[in-house]
């Protein structure tokens, strides 16, 4: 899959620990032949970076010296909202999670994720697909986690339509369901996910890997 990537391929490596960013470089280097590996150590250096370069792909770690990582989220969409950047982070708060996706990372991925999981998901990013990697080396599973909570899997997809930010109309359109139907499957998912809207509803959702955008 990497294969097929082009090979001026340049990913931007935000951290602040030299040895980490030499051994995430070393994992990365295999993605696709001429990869171009950028570092940074801090937001300033960071934003300097992306002001003189154009990236496939940034990852960003949470912790860093002069900034918290969500806040240079909120910049580097800002300077540029077409480049996807990825949290590549040793949080494992649900709470770190909601807020990056909330202000618009691609994706969510563990330190303790292996090197071929890490490839693939860096892969995944570079190809336009949102990743949510958990602290077991493996994509959260939704199916299983929604039906820990009592989610059937066509309220599943009614909470993408949620997520999206879709009246009830245009569910019922795009499920073909009539709309007492949808305002069941609404009730029912605003009871397993105890909450009172919509809003709230995504947002739990969200916490628990059920939705990743």
């Amino acid at each position: 899959m990497s294969s097929n990537l082009p090979p001026d391929t340049r990913l931007l490596l935000i951290d602040d620990h030299q040895i980490y960013l030499d051994g995430l470089s070393l994992t990365l280097g295999s993605l696709c032949e001429g990869v171009q590996l950028d570092h940074a150590h801090n937001a300033a250096q960071a934003l300097q970076q992306v002001q003189h370069n154009t990236y496939d792909l940034i990852l960003l770690d949470l912790q860093l010296p002069d900034s918290s990582g969500l806040a240079l989220l909120q910049k580097l969409r800002k300077e540029d909202a077409m480049v996807p950047v990825a949290v590549l982070t040793a949080s494992n708060s649900p709470s770190d999670l909601d807020a990056a996706l909330q202000l618009g990372a691609a994706g969510f991925i563990s330190k303790t994720a292996d090197g071929k999981t890490l490839l693939d998901a860096v892969t995944q990013l570079l190809y336009g697909v949102h990743v949510v990697i958990g602290d077991e080396n493996r994509p959260l599973d939704r199916q299983s986690s929604a039906r820990d909570v009592g989610i059937t899997p066509r309220q599943l997809e009614i909470l993408d339509l949620l997520a999206e930010g879709l009246p009830n109309k245009v569910i019922c359109q795009r499920l073909s369901l009539s709309e007492d139907t949808v305002k069941t499957h609404l009730k029912a998912l605003f009871t397993s996910l105890e909450c009172h809207n919509r809003t709230e509803c995504v947002s739990n959702a969200r916490k628990l890997g059920l939705v990743s955008f």
